[in-house]
């Protein structure tokens, strides 16, 4: 996924990449913002590592830099107000058993749901 965060305050609330299970155990994103400075510009990753109740990491979308972390609900994160544009590529790796899961999963309630008798 390519992520263009137009500025203005665009950002992304607290959240988990994978909560439902879908696959996804690694999140992989790669920064593309020449001369960021998060002090003018904002657009700050924060992670809130499960079990660290009082510590969170700090990431600054500075170019070239690259990070990865847990997909699941390890690692709850937010990107805080982007007052410039800023670009990033996100990532995921899956893990093969677990999205299989999810897939079929997804088939099945697709096929429950276009039953005559469900509405």
């Amino acid at each position: 996924m390519v992520a263009c965060y137009e500025g203005k305050g665009s950002h992304y609330v607290k959240h988990v990449d994978n909560p439902n299970r879908d696959g996804r155990c690694i999140t992989c994103i790669y920064y593309l913002n020449v001369n960021w400075d998060v002090t003018a510009s904002g657009g700050l990753l924060r992670i809130f590592p499960d079990g660290w109740a009082d510590q969170v990491a700090d990431i600054e979308p500075i170019f070239d830099r690259i990070t990865f972390f847990w997909s699941d609900r390890r690692n709850p994160h937010e990107v805080q107000p982007a007052l410039n544009t800023r670009y990033a590529i996100t990532l995921w790796y899956f893990d093969a058993n677990e999205r299989e899961m999810a897939v079929r999963k997804y088939q099945r309630d697709c096929e429950y749901f276009k039953r005559p008798d469900v509405s």
